[in-house]
């Protein structure tokens, strides 16, 4: 009886372990579907660009759709931004940010993410969709910081002088009595990232469901950017 009921726990436990797995599964891939479906996908290389020696060879784009449930984060974004610049028009465009809710028309965040911080000459941007002119756009920096940290090694035995013991794999069981060496190493990377929420008149939408949409954006230098919607 004990037999019988610890193979059906065992069981049991498989197929949880299964279906935990599944479920693990099923929500990455809707979260992949989702964000990859917010993406605008680029037509043709960016290394071709003139525009490499400002934002250096490294240097790159994204724009994506953005809907009522991003527009929270980029609110706060933006207030902090106007914060650092002090303009003389502040309480009024303070207000203008707050009444942002995605419903006044079609939005869209394209970002340039240089080697540097870059001139602000080398910021202004010209935006249209399926070539009608931009209604609006706001402009933002961030900073991000990814750090690595890369940590010890272990030595079975001690080391003196110029030679060091040889090293022996312990038989199992058996503990070295050796000591542990730490080699800590930490690397920081930084993101200078540009960002401009642009909006444009939901009239600019092709009203052809079988019709392709197109984001373009001209850089400084006459370039065009042009992206699928």
């Amino acid at each position: 009886m004990s037999i019988l009921r610890n193979q059906t726990d065992r069981l049991t436990e498989v197929w949880l372990k299964n279906v935990f797995v599944f479920l693990l599964f099923f929500t990455v891939l809707l979260l992949f579907i989702s964000c990859t479906g917010k993406n605008l996908k680029l037509q043709g290389e960016l290394r071709k660009l003139p525009e490499v020696p400002y934002y250096g060879s490294g240097f790159y784009v994204t724009a994506s759709k953005i809907d009522k449930d991003d527009l929270e984060e980029i609110r706060k974004d933006l207030k902090n931004e106007l914060s650092t610049r002090v303009p003389k028009d502040r309480l009024e465009r303070w207000k203008e940010i707050s009444n942002l809710n995605g419903s006044e028309g079609i939005y869209i965040l394209f970002q340039i993410v240089p080697e540097t911080r870059v001139l602000p000459e080398f910021l202004n941007f010209e935006f249209s969709f399926n070539d009608k002119p931009a209604e609006k756009n706001w402009n933002y920096y961030v900073q991000t910081f990814t750090a690595r940290i890369r940590n010890s090694r272990f030595s079975a035995l001690p080391a003196y002088g110029i030679f060091a013991y040889p090293y022996y794999t312990a038989p199992p069981g058996v503990y070295p009595s050796g000591s542990i060496l730490y080699d800590s190493d930490v690397t920081a990377e930084t993101e200078h990232i540009y960002r401009f929420l642009v909006r444009f008149q939901k009239e600019n939408l092709n009203p052809n469901s079988r019709g392709k949409n197109f984001f373009q954006v001209i850089t400084p230098a006459k370039s065009i950017l042009r992206f699928e919607y």
